[in-house]
């Protein structure tokens, strides 16, 4: 008898239980995460790996390729098992092709990364535990991929296709161990943004029930105390590497690795001990070093949350007065002066008093109210920018809509919120959004997109009054008024290195209207990272106050980076982004020019009657 009479039938019964097995444990682990996922959810999933392939950072495209590869040598498997498919089954492999090929290139991504993830770890000196863990990780990623490549091969050879389905178990198998979690994690998380801090308390509520803020937990002490969708994130970690990559706190050297400081988390859950204290691995110079760019979050091809889980880390932190004299000074300048950088807030607005901006207690109404945030309302540099905008709006027909609050206007919350002092933050949450209601504020104009995010996101959640407000950044309202004639700018020919805030670009999608308005005025030059790709400036998660120890500053690896574009003239659309990549620019010794964009576009303005 031929053996291969025998071993065909039964390894086409085998690789078909390997696939019954994938499936009834992503079932049953569904069924314990209490997963939704109704048709319509399943559209959008598709859509959006679709997109993640086209539009994506590399590693999604790498995932959407990996997910692909693997998904059609399982239909490929299944045909096999049908005669009357035999067709079908060819078509399939035709279709992958092209997946085989990116599979390769995957691979070789893979092998990059492993190398640079030791370097990672001896420069982070973790344990031997840690690395023969993460190895493990690491190897079964690159077998699932060498089998998916192999499997895919041999089925064009029918008198192998009993190996192939061997090799297709065994991958399966491997799938069915290490990577149901993670494809949860994608279903729960796909369409959730960058981050989602959970809200620990309300401090209105607590006030009017004269509740004693004394006993109110901020932060995480113990593994316990982490929400279900922070543990997913441990749980779903398989070390692909994208989100150290992508770091921009792993790029400059400072002791920080997203992916190190997840799996040290996720380790110390699989001890089984829920009381153990999270910063007993992590520790505190890890947490200070992100700058919450929320580029590991965005690169993550299974959708892990490292930004939630640091926040929350940090609000430990703070709430135990964990605090070097940069910080402490940073909370003390918002609580005594209601501003981060110190100054007195009586004289917050005064400087705008000669422009003909309205205050929002006069008595003519008022279309925007312009937040100018701290920066632009003490820092010299920033509020040369606000003159700009606002000679911008003054020539388009739109400065008698605008008002401010002068005096009354504070600081918006994020730097206390971002450097964890959740109580702070929700204080000036609470007294803004009372401002906003007394004077039925709809729409606002910011120059700064943290506080666009803070306004568009964070307050959102403490009161759903404010999801009637509109927020725009700076680029948008100009881009509006471009677009409707109200703005003619002259294209001058010159070259502009465009660089995006993280704050803007990732968080919440804008990346068209300024390249839209810098195209009219000259030629847009982008960076290797750019979009939401970008790459951080070095000032974010209050970071601006405070030092951490680092081999090169984030903001010198960024302005190299857009140096690479040979442009002369850097365009920033953030305060802090301005001022990061000036100093670095001033202490580098380069003879490139950052600006921001309203003093770019009123350089190039047609003004009407010319």
């Amino acid at each position: 008898m031929n053996p291969y009479s025998l071993l065909q039938p039964i390894s086409y019964y085998v690789v078909i239980s390997s696939i019954i097995i994938i499936s009834i444990s992503f079932v049953i682990q569904s069924i314990k995460l209490k997963l939704k996922f109704g048709v319509k959810r399943a559209v959008n999933l598709v859509r959006f790996e679709v997109l993640r392939f086209l539009k994506g950072s590399a590693a999604g495209r790498m995932d959407a390729v990996i997910a692909g590869g693997l998904l059609l040598s399982l239909l490929v498997s299944i045909t096999g098992f049908f005669a009357s498919l035999y067709i079908v089954r060819y078509v399939l492999l035709v279709i992958s092709t092209p997946f085989l090929v990116g599979l390769a290139i995957t691979l070789g991504w893979k092998a990059v990364h492993i190398v640079r993830s030791k370097r990672t770890e001896k420069e982070l000196k973790t344990n031997k535990e840690f690395s023969s863990k993460s190895e493990v990780l690491q190897i079964a990623l690159a077998s699932v991929i060498i089998l998916t490549i192999i499997q895919l091969l041999l089925e064009w050879m029918p008198n192998l296709d009993y190996i192939s389905n061997i090799i297709a178990t065994i991958r399966n198998l491997i799938v069915a161990f290490y990577y149901i979690r993670p494809s949860l994690n994608i279903l729960n998380n796909f369409d959730r943004p960058i981050s989602e801090m959970r809200v620990p308390f309300n401090i209105s509520e607590l006030q009017s029930s004269g509740s004693d803020m004394q006993n109110v937990k901020m932060g995480v002490g113990k593994l316990s105390e982490f929400n279900s969708l922070e543990m997913a994130s441990l749980d779903s970690c398989v070390e692909i590497g994208a989100c150290e990559s992508s770091c921009p706190a792993t790029a400059a050297g400072r002791p920080l690795s997203p992916r190190v400081l997840i799996r040290k988390l996720a380790l110390q859950k699989n001890a089984g001990n829920p009381n153990a204290n999270p910063l007993d691995v992590i520790n505190e110079e890890e947490l200070w070093s992100c700058t919450t760019c929320g580029a590991c979050v965005n690169s993550c091809p299974v959708e892990v949350k490292h930004l939630d889980v640091i926040y929350d880390l940090r609000r430990n932190l703070v709430e135990n007065n964990k605090l070097d004299k940069d910080k402490s000074a940073l909370l003390t300048n918002l609580y005594q002066e209601r501003n981060s950088l110190g100054s007195s807030n009586a004289d917050r607005n005064k400087w705008l008093l000669d422009t003909g901006v309205m205050r929002a207690g006069d008595s003519k109404p008022f279309e925007y109210l312009l937040w100018l945030g701290c920066m632009a309302s003490f820092d010299p540099k920033t509020k040369q920018s606000v003159l700009a905008m606002l000679s911008l709006l003054k020539e388009a027909g739109e400065l008698d809509k605008v008002a401010i609050l002068g005096g009354e206007e504070s600081c918006c919350g994020d730097p206390a919120r971002r450097a964890g002092e959740e109580a702070l933050f929700q204080d000036f949450a609470f007294k803004n959004i009372g401002l906003f209601k007394k004077y039925n504020v709809k729409k606002m104009l910011l120059v700064c997109p943290h506080g666009c995010n803070v306004f568009s996101n964070d307050y959102r959640k403490l009161d759903p009054w404010m999801n009637d407000v509109k927020v725009y950044h700076e680029v948008e309202l100009l881009n509006e008024l471009h677009d409707s004639g109200k703005l003619k700018f002259k294209n001058t020919g010159e070259e502009f290195a465009i660089h995006d805030p993280c704050y803007l670009s990732r968080y919440n999608d804008v990346i068209q209207p300024q390249r839209s308005l810098l195209k009219s005025a000259g030629k847009v030059s982008e960076p290797q990272n750019h979009g939401k790709e970008t790459f951080c400036c070095g000032a974010g998660g209050a970071n601006y106050w405070y030092k951490v120890p680092e081999k090169k500053r984030i903001s010198h690896e960024r302005s190299d980076q857009l140096s690479d574009t040979g442009a002369k003239n850097v365009v920033t659309m953030c305060p802090f982004c301005n001022n990061m990549l000036s100093d670095a620019v001033s202490v580098q010794g380069k003879d490139e020019k950052v600006t921001d964009i309203s003093e770019v576009l009123l350089a190039s303005l047609e003004k009407k009657g010319n």
